[in-house]
């Protein structure tokens, strides 16, 4: 006896409160993580927005005031550079000594008709040159490479850029760049200012886990939390967040995007001179590292709670399980025959009550085991009359069985006798038909050629008497009355070969006549070796195609159908469809339905009652899906007499048949149900319409070669 493993009822018992515990903390800890991460994510939005706001707002308020200071310059310059020695130059150079921000500022002017600007007025303050050991040379090699784009100003009005060079010691600046009205048509005029970027770093500054940072309308970095990237001068076009900002038409937005393989939380503004942008983002993994530790500690607590509650329901488990123990031993005292034992529970609950009707059931079961005892002992004595009585009935039943064991075998002989002259008559009735039809067409056929070849040759006996050889070929060579054009030679050759291809012919289906005839006897073998079986239907099963099997059946019945004068069509499913069974068996089954088919037009005809016109008989086949398994359906019609309805059920009943003793027995559908039904199928009458149709039904499970 294999061993199967026990679970009381004590851990049933923790496993659900565990289970509960663990489930309700999971789903704590779920929505608190769930709106922690949807609160930090709207928080962190509301911080990145407020500041690039405040941030925008500096920046914007740093460009207009270097804005002001290049048109206030711009004013002095003009006056400076046509009148040096007055008062307003002199108030220039008073007004702007202590300028620490701009670092160089010069005018270019691009007369019509000129190829290039040209610089009308240059003003450097070197002092924070100076920091960097840089002078004024370093400010023309920068323009070399960071050149003004003129037209460009002329067409936007304001260009910002950043002016650091990727060299060693280069001095952080920012170019701002601006048209200036001067009044005269054949001239345009731009101011430009290198300016230090020192400011609006220290404005970025370091904004904790937000990285803050300003961009030009071509994407280059102005001013970083990360000022090393500054100082390098990147191209930042490509970042997510920059490439939103520039292309929206919105001035300001919240983002969340991922960036070399981080997820990050953003926003950006426009601030709305030179296509400036500042955007800042903060990395989530930053952002919710907070969560995550919250989460952790939360875990923590939630196992010190579920150890907690583990061991409370342990205590408690044991004090509800005691007594379920204390019944389960008293019931294995009762199993071994111990009626004596009693269960004590002190407690007020369901388990007393069970207790107390477990105390009456075993009060009640000794009592009853007493009186089947005291039964017992009064049954031994009856039985030992009993026997006694029994035994003389015993031999008197022996005598009569073996007397209807006699007349049952007497019965079987009769009824295999019965059977195998109806089974036996279907394929003997197929290869009388057959020897019919040989006999009607081969051998007037043979006498036909026979009597050809002894005219050819008799013919030429003669000649060959009469004259020789030479007398014979003479007349060989001579034309042909029958075939004008050619020679008695030819026309015998034709003959010859006209005999020979009639020969073979007749041979090939003189080969396949045999081959019936063979097949018919070994079906009559199997029907007599069947019979010897009883009830027994055929273990030689196997996976054959129905349509095959149906048409084998046309095939065999084919002559004696014709020799009737009924019409035989079929219409099968499209898909091929298999089935399990003895395809001789099978055969037996739809040639049976198929012969009662014609025995009944025939009766019809000689009785003058209707039948179709012309007589037919037809098999349909189709597919069905039932209960989830595929059937095949096959129905075997005929427009004949039909069916009385209430002989539906009856025609499948042994021995009952409206044919003459001559004709039949009835037990051709009996034994036709009795296969199909050994093949899990049914086989009924489906509708019954005189002179119209009869349908009979089979159905059977479908089977596929795995499953076979």
């Amino acid at each position: 006896m294999a061993y199967r493993l026990k679970f009381p009822i004590r851990y049933k018992i923790l496993a659900v409160l565990s289970a509960m515990v663990i489930a309700a903390v999971a789903a704590y800890l779920y929505l608190a993580s769930r709106v922690f991460y949807e609160d930090k994510t709207v928080l962190v939005y509301e911080f990145n927005q407020n500041n690039v706001r405040t941030l925008a707002s500096d920046v914007r308020a740093d460009l207009k005031r270097i804005l002001d200071k290049l048109k206030l310059i711009a004013a002095f310059s003009s006056v400076a550079s046509t009148q040096p020695q007055t008062a307003e130059a002199a108030s220039f150079s008073t007004a702007f000594a202590d300028e620490d921000e701009i670092v160089r500022v010069a005018v270019l002017q691009k007369p019509l008709g000129s190829a290039a600007p040209v610089r009308t007025f240059t003003k450097v303050w070197p002092v924070y040159l100076d920091l960097y050991h840089k002078d004024s040379a370093y400010l023309d090699h920068l323009r070399e490479v960071i050149p003004i784009p003129f037209d460009q100003v002329i067409a936007q009005g304001l260009w910002v850029r950043n002016a650091t060079l990727d060299e060693e010691k280069s001095p952080p600046l920012m170019t701002i760049a601006t048209v200036l009205d001067t009044g005269a048509a054949e001239a345009k005029t731009v101011i430009y200012a290198d300016v230090r970027l020192d400011r609006m770093l220290e404005a970025t500054g370091t904004g904790g886990i937000a990285r803050a940072y300003v961009v030009d309308s071509a994407g280059h970095l102005l001013a970083s939390s990360d000022q090393a990237q500054v100082l390098a001068n990147p191209d930042v076009s490509s970042d997510p967040l920059v490439r939103a900002g520039l292309g929206s038409k919105v001035r300001s937005e919240v983002h969340r995007f991922d960036d070399g393989g981080k997820s990050y939380l953003g926003s950006y503004f426009q601030t709305g001179l030179a296509g400036v942008l500042v955007a800042s983002r903060v990395e989530t993994g930053e952002v919710f590292a907070a969560a995550e530790r919250l989460i952790r500690k939360s875990l923590l607590f939630a196992l010190m709670v579920v150890t907690a509650a583990f061991l409370v329901a342990l205590f408690f488990s044991h004090a509800l399980t005691k007594p379920i123990h204390t019944m389960l031993d008293a019931t294995h005292r009762i199993a071994k025959g111990d009626f004596n034992s009693l269960i004590h529970v002190s407690s007020r609950d369901e388990l007393a009550t069970l207790a107390s009707s477990f105390n009456l059931m075993t009060t009640d079961l000794r009592v009853s085991r007493d009186r089947i005892e005291e039964y017992s002992r009064d049954l031994e004595k009856k039985v030992v009359d009993r026997t006694a009585r029994l035994e003389a009935q015993n031999v008197a039943i022996k005598e009569a069985q073996e007397a209807l064991v006699r007349t049952t075998r007497l019965a079987s002989v009769g009824e295999i006798a019965g059977r195998a002259a109806h089974e036996v008559l279907n394929p003997l009735t197929n290869v009388t038909a057959r020897l019919e039809k040989m006999q009607t067409l081969n051998v007037k056929a043979d006498l036909e050629d026979t009597n050809l070849l002894a005219e050819i040759a008799a013919a030429w006996l003669k000649e060959l008497t009469a004259g020789g050889v030479s007398a014979l070929v003479r007349s060989l060579v001579a034309p042909s009355t029958a075939h004008p054009g050619k020679t008695l030679l030819e026309e015998d050759i034709l003959n010859l070969n006209a005999v020979a291809s009639d020969l073979g012919g007749r041979l090939d289906v003189r080969r396949g006549d045999l081959e019936f005839l063979l097949t018919e006897s070994g079906r009559i073998s199997k029907i007599v070796n069947g019979m010897r079986q009883l009830t027994r239907v055929s273990g030689n099963r196997r996976l054959v195609s129905i349509h095959k099997v149906l048409t084998d059946t046309l095939a065999t019945m084919t002559d004696v159908l014709r020799k009737s004068g009924i019409e035989v069509g079929t219409s099968f499913a499209g898909e091929s469809v298999s089935v399990l069974a003895d395809s001789d068996e099978l055969i037996q089954v739809f040639s049976n339905l198929i012969r009662n088919s014609m025995q009944a037009i025939e009766d019809a005809r000689a009785a003058g009652k209707s039948v179709g016109s012309p007589a037919k008989v037809w098999i349909e086949t189709a597919v069905t899906v039932q209960s989830a398994s595929r059937q095949v359906q096959i129905r075997l019609c005929d427009n004949g007499p039909g069916i009385v309805k209430e002989n539906w059920t009856r025609v499948f009943d042994a021995s009952f048949t409206t044919k003459s003793a001559e004709e039949g027995t009835g037990l051709g559908l009996s034994i036709a149900r009795r296969f199909i039904r050994a093949l899990d199928g049914e086989i009924i009458v489906e509708k019954s319409v005189e002179g119209v149709e009869t349908v009979f039904l089979i159905v059977l499970p479908e089977t596929h070669e795995q499953e076979a």
